[in-house]
């Protein structure tokens, strides 16, 4: 997803460690589960992105798509929208990190 920058209003450059901090105090990633025999089921807390598989890796392969396609979704339509627009911080978090998948998957889960 390749930034944009508007010219109605004052922009900054900052180090992407910092905002990574101050987004993660925001926007937290609280993902949820479930496991059954033949499925696996990741989900954000708030219902924003969700995603099954046969297996952990199928299932974390497309949470990271549903990610990346609800920030876009945010960015082009849903920012105005009542029910998503308190999801401003979470969008720019997934963005920060939506060019580099091993560093998403990493802001996401952790270790």
């Amino acid at each position: 997803m390749p930034p944009v920058i508007t010219r109605d209003r004052p922009v900054a450059a900052i180090d992407a460690r910092a905002l990574e901090e101050l987004l993660a105090i925001r926007a937290p990633f609280d993902v949820l589960s479930s496991v059954t025999n033949d499925q696996v089921a990741l989900w954000l807390s708030d219902g924003s992105a969700y995603a099954v598989g046969p297996d952990l890796a199928t299932a974390t392969d497309g949470f990271l798509d549903a990610l990346v396609d609800y920030a876009q979704s945010w960015f082009d339509d849903l920012r105005e929208a009542p029910n998503h627009a308190q999801n401003r911080w979470l969008a720019m978090r997934i963005a920060l990190h939506a060019g580099d998948r091993e560093e998403l998957e990493h802001a996401v889960f952790g270790d």
